[in-house]
């Protein structure tokens, strides 16, 4: 069996801004964590945990100076980042010649897939911050609708419509459509929320017809440097695309972009800032990015962006208070590894019963009574949607738990918590 988790996920925006220079300015970083230095061309992956990077878990990273060179990806992966938002603090100067990328997850291709299609039916993975994207219906089963406060809700229609598109600063294409949420000052730093699944329609009788999942929510990043910032590359932080269904399911929606702000005396280049929704059935809202500068000659662009003026400023930083999480910590006894990697192909936990069995789920900062959810999917049985016990203890930490018959085979779980 593989877990997965979500969180809830709390907006596109470019703000160009030109101001006098700041008296005095700190980013705020101890520079504990040294440069953050990526030169030779390739991709690769930010694990804080492999880098040996902020044990605190708070996502707060104390670099010197930060430089993603020319022909670089560096991708930062909602799992390795316990699906929070991000924030990078330098003394010094932050160089993005090449990518940076908090895309969510696009949905695979099902009509494209081969005999184990069933293993890439599943909902899609945000960037960090954001939230997932919604499952598509199968036969008897309906589809699942993205995750976050905007998320697309499962297209209401006597007939068999797509997935919708979430929304995050600007409304996706769904109707009923998810709600905006968010602000320009992009506090509380939050990312982009998930497209709704394809349905299948009540006449189609294929045994493997399945909607496409909803595209996920792009993830959010704060950028601050005490003395300047240079985007010739890009940062993206885009919605993923909802995927093609099979056999007469429908596609699902796209994710909603992220949130990007960027902070320092001088900001610089003419990259790409990106967060814009993702594509498919009907695409996902507009995300939040902002600019914060005394001095502004940044030239770069998003199509995708409101563009308006805002002054340097204090950065404003996560606190531990601030950032719900909803987490699954074991399984019928056993412990769930943090994070889960969520894959058929790499299962978190192996349990053994043909009875139900306790899922353990921990909270943090979100209301006591709140229901957690969770949302199946298995490779030989029928998706289930299982209601827990209310969240017991305290805001700040509390539990519940579960009770889940899994069929033999590997299964899929995601919690959630709306409030």
């Amino acid at each position: 069996m593989t877990i997965r988790y979500g969180s809830s996920g709390l907006a596109t925006a470019i703000l160009f801004c030109s101001f006098a220079p700041a008296q005095s300015f700190s980013s705020g970083s101890t520079g504990s964590d040294g440069a953050l230095t990526y030169l030779t061309p390739g991709t690769y992956n930010f694990d804080p945990k492999a880098l040996g990077l902020n044990p605190a878990g708070d996502n707060i990273f104390n670099f010197t100076t930060i430089n993603i060179a020319a022909n670089v990806t560096l991708t930062l992966q909602n799992n390795y980042l316990r699906g929070k938002p991000v924030v990078w603090l330098a003394t010094g100067n932050v160089t993005i010649a090449g990518s940076l990328v908090l895309d969510g997850a696009s949905g695979a291709n099902l009509s494209a897939a081969g005999s184990d299609w069933i293993t890439q039916r599943a909902p899609t993975t945000p960037g960090p911050g954001g939230s997932a994207g919604g499952v598509g219906a199968r036969p008897g089963s309906p589809a699942f609708p993205g995750l976050g406060p905007g998320g697309a809700p499962v297209q209401a229609s006597p007939s068999c419509n797509s997935g919708g598109g979430g929304s995050f600063a600007t409304v996706g294409q769904s109707i009923p459509a998810g709600a905006t949420y968010g602000n320009i000052q992009t506090v509380p730093l939050v990312g982009g929320s998930g497209g709704s699944g394809g349905c299948v329609a009540s006449t189609v009788t294929a045994t493997d017809a399945a909607g496409g999942s909803g595209g996920a929510g792009g993830g959010a990043i704060r950028l601050v440097s005490t003395t300047s910032i240079s985007v010739t590359g890009r940062i993206s932080a885009q919605g993923g695309s909802g995927a093609i269904g099979r056999s007469g399911g429908t596609a699902g929606g796209g994710g909603s972009g992220g949130a990007i702000n960027l902070i320092a005396p001088t900001i610089t280049g003419g990259g790409l800032l990106i967060a814009s929704g993702g594509g498919g059935s009907a695409s996902g809202g507009g995300g939040y990015v902002l600019l914060n500068a005394s001095t502004n000659t940044f030239t770069g662009s998003d199509t995708y962006a409101v563009l308006t003026l805002r002054p340097l400023i204090a950065p404003p930083l996560p606190t531990a208070t601030t950032a719900p999480t909803v987490t699954i910590t074991s399984v019928s006894g056993v412990s769930v590894p943090q994070p889960a990697l969520g894959a058929f192909q790499t299962p978190d936990v192996t349990i053994n019963s043909a009875t139900a069995v306790t899922i353990n789920i921990a909270a943090t900062n979100v209301p006591v009574g709140t229901v957690v959810t969770l949302a199946i999917q298995s490779e030989l049985g029928a998706d289930q949607t299982i209601t827990c016990n209310p969240l017991a203890g305290t805001p700040a930490s509390s539990t519940a738990t579960c009770s889940a018959t899994f069929p033999t085979s590997v299964s899929l779980v995601l919690a959630s918590a709306s409030w």
